[in-house]
């Protein structure tokens, strides 16, 4: 550091600096950095809530919010589900660096995968058990043989040092975390009862559709579109009152004449390849304003990222919301947050200029992982930001997670923007949003206190 200049003598011909008086900072200037440490401390917050502080992989509630949300994903192509574990725990060297050392090893090795393998998570489950979500099936086999080679290798965890055993589940589809965990955790068994460093993957339940190739299920759903064939689903996302905001209007198809309507988890990640999705976002959208017709109730539903960056699309939406005079200022419509969304922001803003001379409120879901990501929201033309439920979870018991909930809730606002919580499956959960400042929620404790109203409001006096 420079030493303090002198000031300058009574008298003296050459006065001191003058030195910059408090708050003399250009108000602009000023303003991005406060606003800058303020998501860096958002960030601090994100990672001690859902981190676990010994091996610094994701926590278990972090793991299995991301691994939830993972296999309810209607874009995904199926997913493996990993577990490491470490036999005999209590039989570890006492000293606290040697089992540093062992945790640190395990995840070192299980956190290379999210680094180069895009859609890969790690987390540690408990004291024993490490968790690897691969985002595709058929690969856990080799992932796992791979893996406990890596691991043996190394001498914190080599031959001698720990005992390992790994088991999973392969072919993961429209499972529930704990059915996926049921699974993974039979696996295990069977590995431990074979002994140390044996591997044991299972598969899991087949699908009840018959297997078809890329052509064939491109065909179903074009003749499911062309054919009129698909419904909405309504979910409630309500305010701290119990008054709607809007209802969440996910697309179902009927791929088969007469066969049940079948979730977008089914099958739009085949859509996706056949290059349909425009058609099936259009499709919801035209259903949103027709049932917003019929009875008025506010609806929501998803546009994609490929919808959104496709030539006309803009277009075509604006036509059709132009068409529709009983929709104005009763349709939202969202775009999830993630890797495409820095490349989706010019469109978005030409998106919002079109749509909300219509009434449209355009908004953000599934966000919470970037800080960054939502302070680029800023001045785009959004609404709203629906926060995924892995980041409010726990926030009525974990003082960390509500936390970082109130931290999102300041940001959000502060971007002039409306915060829904996703996914509230918690009535405590929920009173804890509510008390940080939510603006609305989603979920099964939302749907809960829906019906709950609908069945006293229906009941004789």
């Amino acid at each position: 550091m420079n030493p303090p200049r002198p000031a300058a003598a009574e008298g003296s011909t050459h006065p001191a600096p003058a030195r910059p008086l408090p708050g003399a900072e250009p108000p602009q200037r000023g303003a991005r950095a406060a606003f800058d440490r303020e998501i860096e401390q958002l960030e601090a917050l994100r990672h001690e809530a859902h981190t676990d502080l010994a091996s610094t992989l994701p926590n278990r509630r972090h793991f299995l919010g991301r691994l939830d949300t993972t296999l309810a994903d209607p874009g995904a192509a199926g997913a493996a589900l990993l577990i490491v574990r470490v036999l005999h725990p209590d039989g570890l060297p006492r000293r606290p660096e040697a089992v540093h050392r062992v945790v640190a090893t395990i995840a070192g090795v299980l956190g290379a995968y999210p680094r180069h393998v895009p859609g890969a998570f790690a987390g540690r489950l408990n004291e024993s058990d490490f968790g690897l979500c691969l985002p595709a099936s058929g690969v856990a086999d080799e992932t796992a043989a791979t893996l406990l080679r890596a691991l043996r290798a190394l001498p914190a965890a080599g031959s001698g040092a720990v005992e390992l055993v790994i088991g999973g589940v392969d072919g993961l589809f429209d499972e529930s975390v704990g059915s996926a965990l049921a699974a993974a955790d039979q696996a295990l068994a069977h590995a431990e009862a074979a002994g140390p460093s044996c591997i044991e993957i299972h598969r899991a339940g087949e699908l009840d559709e018959a297997p078809l190739g890329e052509r064939a299920w491109r065909a179903r759903i074009d003749e499911a579109l062309a054919g009129n064939r698909a419904s909405l689903g309504e979910f409630p996302v309500q305010d701290r009152d119990g008054c709607l905001i809007h209802l969440e209007c996910p697309l179902r198809v009927q791929l088969d004449v007469g066969g049940p309507f079948r979730e977008a988890r089914r099958w739009l990640a085949m859509a996706s390849r056949g290059r349909l999705l425009p058609r099936v976002d259009l499709a919801a959208l035209e259903l949103a304003l027709l049932a917003i017709a019929r009875d008025g109730r506010p609806r929501c539903v998803h546009v994609s990222a490929a919808s959104l960056l496709g030539a006309g699309f803009v277009g075509d939406v604006a036509q059709r919301l132009a068409s529709s005079p009983a929709a104005r200022g009763r349709l939202w419509l969202e775009v999830a947050d993630g890797t495409t969304l820095a490349r989706l922001l010019p469109r978005l803003r030409e998106a919002g200029a079109a749509w909300r001379r219509h009434g449209v409120r355009l908004g953000i879901e599934h966000a919470g992982a970037s800080m960054p990501s939502l302070a680029r929201l800023a001045g785009i033309g959004l609404d709203h930001v629906k926060i995924e439920a892995r980041f409010v979870r726990g926030a009525e018991a974990e003082p960390t997670v509500r936390a970082f909930a109130g931290g999102l809730v300041a940001l959000v606002h502060s971007l002039g923007l409306q915060v829904i919580a996703e996914g509230v499956d918690d009535e405590r959960d929920l009173a804890a949003l509510w008390s940080l400042g939510f603006d609305g929620a989603t979920g099964p404790a939302i749907t809960a206190r829906a019906a709950g109203s609908a069945a006293q409001t229906m009941s004789p006096s």
